[in-house]
């Protein structure tokens, strides 16, 4: 029998090869009856956290510390570029248990951008394509910052309406030919990465990103809009069974 994907990074209820149970219990819950353990060598936070026990803690998730989860919470319209789960659900779990909630006592020194930070670290450990890791970092640490009250969330709307801005400056110097909207439009994402503060990044790979990933995504955000509206129509005209 070939071993778990994540054999190498992590331990199943004690066992490399072990395998991970959930339990579906709603749409979009899941119930852990695992236990799950990073043992991967690198964490990204060596010096960060106060004493041993707190990186000893970090590493484990278990159904007592994470009774439900959600897997990864990912858009619909972004499902195509990293789906809610493979090879990086253990990461996932770990980094859902991290973020806290009201009924989570806290580690002491974690915070919810050095949670952010490990999950980085682990999908490294565990394969996942440089890109591809980088991108779902930016994903976990866009929610930390819209999470962290209004001047954040209001920088994050900031950075967004320069990053429209930014895209479409440089389509029309492409199109026009004019190099200084060109260039200024490429080097400003150094500039505007800043409103991320130290996830400065996070707003890097966000901004030289977006021309690319933004074009797929609106594809399939409007095939889904018109299926939704195609189901909404048929259900006017066939009754439910």
């Amino acid at each position: 029998m070939s071993l778990a994907p994540w054999s190498a990074s992590f331990e199943i209820d004690g066992e490399p090869e072990g395998t991970i149970r959930l339990e579906q219990i709603d749409e979009n819950r899941f119930s852990l009856h695992s236990t799950v353990r990073y043992v991967g060598e690198r964490t990204g936070l060596e010096g960060k956290l106060p004493d041993d026990a707190a990186y000893s803690e970090i590493r484990e998730v278990s159904p007592e510390k994470l009774p439900t989860t959600d897997l990864t919470s990912v858009p619909t319209m972004l499902r195509w570029f990293a789906g809610r789960y493979g090879i990086h659900t253990p990461a996932a779990l770990i980094h859902d248990w991290l973020i806290p909630q009201p009924s989570t006592p806290p580690i002491d020194g974690m915070t919810d951008q050095y949670a952010d930070r490990y999950f980085r670290f682990m999908l490294d450990d565990l394969g996942v394509p440089l890109i591809r890791r980088w991108l779902m970092w930016t994903g976990v640490a866009s929610r930390t910052r819209w999470q962290q009250g209004l001047l954040r969330r209001g920088l994050l709307v900031v950075w967004v309406l320069a990053s429209i801005v930014g895209i479409a400056t440089f389509i029309v110097g492409l199109a026009h030919g004019d190099m200084r909207m060109v260039v200024a439009a490429a080097l400003a994402p150094l500039v505007f990465a800043a409103l991320w503060d130290r996830q400065y990044a996070a707003g890097l790979v966000a901004a030289y990103s977006a021309p690319w990933i933004l074009p797929p995504t609106l594809f399939v955000l409007a095939g889904y809009l018109v299926y939704a509206v195609l189901e909404r129509i048929i259900s006017l005209f066939v009754p439910a069974r």
